[in-house]
């Protein structure tokens, strides 16, 4: 893959994911939906990635979808799960993917896992790019994502707010969002490496994530809160996920330790830049 676009490219898996190509000497063009996530993290990603001679940046108004060269990512993991996503938004992406799939022009969607579940109560937008995707399978790769965690973790998620009730002394173990994957998790290194190996090998139709490790998403929360996390141990029911939709293993998991370790150490890194 020489050249490819991400939409949502301050998403947390979009910008790690441009990270990754970067370093593998990709060409981006990176489309920032304004209005979506903004503010002090946008502009630390921006300063970061944007000394990349690979990199440019434009804005979903100036960008011509089906004109576009390479593969196109839409990471709307971060704006979905958190619930920052505009209707607006939603449609126009909508229609500029339709743009795509009428050229067959290839096309990989990122979203959470919760979509892949059955029964899910979606909002009105959600149901339609859910019902979207399953009558464009032919040109679409989609891609449900458990609980990522790493650096630049939302702050609603919460190994997040774990991590920040921490640092300012506090001892209640944070709520868990309803739109929070319990069942699984995966560090985001390992989670984009697979996201772009599977855009690259030309796969189609839908594919959940797994780390193929029973409790894993417990494990995590054992780590960060210690004796805490059994209270959570009960919460968790095993959901069940539509039938069009394939497991895919990624091919190796970071230690637990190490990947919560580089969470921690970026989160204090970034709450001490802003003071």
């Amino acid at each position: 893959m020489e050249r490819a676009t991400i939409l949502g490219i301050y998403d947390f898996i979009g910008y790690s994911l441009c990270r990754h190509m970067l370093d593998l000497g990709v060409e981006i063009d990176g489309i920032h939906q304004s209005g979506n996530i903004g503010g002090y993290f946008t502009e630390e990603k921006r300063l970061e990635i944007g000394r990349n001679a690979n990199f440019s940046e434009i804005s979903l108004e100036d960008w011509e979808a089906e004109r576009a060269e390479g593969f196109l990512f839409v990471t709307l993991f971060e704006s979905l799960q958190t619930r920052n996503g505009t209707n607006e938004l939603l449609e126009a992406l909508l229609s500029k993917l339709e743009n795509r799939h009428l050229k067959k022009l290839p096309t990989a969607v990122v979203l959470p896992a919760y979509f892949a579940q059955e029964n899910m109560d979606l909002r009105e937008t959600e149901t339609k790019i859910s019902r979207y995707i399953n009558n464009r399978q032919s040109t679409l790769l989609t891609i449900y994502l458990p609980t990522i965690y790493g650096p630049w973790q939302p702050e609603e998620c919460f190994f997040q707010q774990t991590m920040s009730h921490s640092s300012n002394n506090g001892n209640k173990v944070p709520d868990i969002s309803k739109w929070e994957w319990t069942h699984d998790c995966l560090y985001v290194d390992d989670a984009v490496k697979t996201i772009k190996e599977m855009a690259e090998s030309g796969q189609q139709g839908q594919y959940i994530l797994s780390s193929g490790e029973q409790d894993r998403w417990l494990q995590c929360a054992e780590e960060l809160i210690d004796q805490d996390a059994a209270m959570l141990r009960n919460e968790v029911v095993a959901p069940v996920i539509k039938e069009t939709i394939q497991v895919r293993t990624v091919g190796e998991n970071e230690q637990i330790s190490k990947g919560l370790t580089r969470q921690k150490e970026h989160f204090t890194r970034i709450q001490d830049s802003r003071v």
